[in-house]
């Protein structure tokens, strides 16, 4: 079998856009370890011929090969139909669902959000309802990522959504719809101030960003939020970057095994345009790219979020406002092996412009704001505290010991306890409107945060 190793642009091509196929790549021929083949072979047979029942054969080299990505790091993973369908729905940033926001509270599924309009709105699912459990199974013992996918499904079917609310439980058939997930919001955080949002970096999102930014009327400061932004598609990454930088401006450096894998990214439509797709920064206003800006992360800030944030940084483009980001530094590619499976592994570490490693130890803002203290038992895990994580190429240093922040809540932004988000506001406000605006801002945060991201 003939495969290629990935250089460094057909890396970055298999991250930016997902979906190549095994066949579509080359590698030279690679030598065998025979003894393990044999091993693995040996196995399946005595498992073939003694298992007390019937042995699957798909099932079984599934996870033969789930068990080899596992191996590798704790990105790298084997995809299963609903894994990939989750793949290209970021793809795409369109899905079947019923339009929430869900986020982990404390072993609880808690809304953060009801798109205005959609099916989960319509049968009344609002902020702050806690669902127990999705077509009668309790979501309790459920990863998020499961809850999720049965939720999502076919256009026109009922899904029965398990809602408590004020001690009361209340079951809602809910329609599955086509829906598009909406990753960029934006609201007004004070006279001349834009605070756009971000939830992840989909497929629409840069398309969504630039709509977003031709609709301002020239603001004197952007506020752009990243804060429990997972990352997601590096091409998005790069157009987002480059929302806000002068073409041609470096975002980062990728370093693989080969040397072919090394290459360095700039503001260029080569990084980002879709095949077929037209250039989503064309027609930007000059200002966006020179607009005071800065730039809110916290802890669970990462990969392509991390990726934006260090260019901004490096380049001098924004001030950074928040706690130290997640640490993934590395980039995955997919690859289909058919039309129901595919793999997922690490290809590439990136640096910031000026050098420094993300990986396992995150982007250090310029104004270091901690969120308000939690439970001991939400304090916030990074890229470093997960098993088989890359470890750093270079020295931790002190940020090894740095302290742990705790956990942060969508439900908290825009609210009075959002302190990143008033920091923000004084960095990009003249010394002589500080108090008016932070006082008049105090008044108005009294009620919902900003609505991010509808997922199942």
């Amino acid at each position: 079998m003939k495969r290629t190793a990935l250089a460094v642009l057909g890396a970055l091509s298999l991250a930016c856009a997902p979906l190549a196929h095994a066949d579509d790549t080359a590698t030279p021929s690679l030598k065998l370890p025979q003894a393990q083949v044999e091993r693995l072979l040996e196995v399946y047979a005595l498992i073939k011929q003694n298992y007390v029942g019937e042995a699957d054969d798909k099932a079984l080299f599934d996870g033969a090969l789930s068990g080899m990505l596992a191996a590798l790091d704790a990105h790298s993973r084997y995809l299963d139909k609903d894994a990939m369908r989750d793949v290209g729905r970021e793809n795409s940033g369109e899905y079947v669902g019923i339009g929430i926001e869900v986020e982990g509270d404390r072993k609880q599924l808690r809304v953060v959000s009801a798109t205005e309009g959609s099916p989960a709105e319509r049968a009344g699912i609002r902020a702050g309802d806690t669902i127990v459990s999705v077509d009668g199974a309790p979501v309790a013992a459920m990863a998020n990522d499961d809850v999720a996918r049965r939720m999502h499904g076919a256009p026109g079917t009922v899904v029965a959504v398990g809602i408590a609310r004020r001690n009361k439980v209340e079951t809602l058939r809910i329609t599955r719809a086509d829906l598009h997930n909406d990753t960029v919001r934006v609201k007004m955080a004070a006279p001349g101030l834009a605070w756009i949002r971000i939830s992840e970096f989909g497929g629409a999102t840069a398309a969504d960003l630039a709509a977003a930014l031709k609709k301002l009327d020239n603001p004197r400061g952007l506020i752009l939020d990243l804060r429990n932004d997972p990352g997601g598609l590096v091409s998005t990454g790069v157009a987002v970057a480059g929302a806000f930088l002068q073409p041609g401006t470096v975002l980062f450096s990728a370093r693989g095994r080969e040397p072919g894998a090394n290459a360095t990214v700039t503001v260029d439509e080569r990084y980002y345009r879709q095949q077929g797709q037209p250039d989503v920064l064309a027609g930007l206003p000059a200002w966006a790219r020179t607009v005071p800006l800065t730039v809110l992360v916290n802890g669970a800030s990462a990969s392509a979020a991390e990726l934006v944030t260090g260019a901004l940084q490096d380049q001098h483009r924004a001030t950074v406002i928040g706690t130290r980001t997640f640490g993934k530094g590395s980039i995955q590619s997919v690859i289909g092996l058919d039309a129901d499976s595919g793999i997922k592994f690490t290809v590439a570490r990136y640096f910031t412009p000026n050098g420094h490693e993300i990986q396992a130890r995150g982007v250090t803002p310029d104004i270091v704001v901690t969120p308000a203290v939690a439970a001991a038992d939400d304090l916030l895990l990074r890229e470093a505290d997960l098993a088989k994580h890359l470890p750093a190429t270079q020295p931790l240093g002190t940020m090894a010991e740095a302290k742990r922040e705790p956990v942060e809540s969508t439900r908290t932004f825009g609210t009075r306890d959002d302190k990143a988000l008033q920091t923000a506001v004084a960095v990009l406000t003249p010394e002589d409107k500080r108090s008016s605006t932070l006082a008049a801002l105090l008044r108005r945060w009294s009620g919902a945060p900003l609505a991010a991201t509808a997922a199942p």
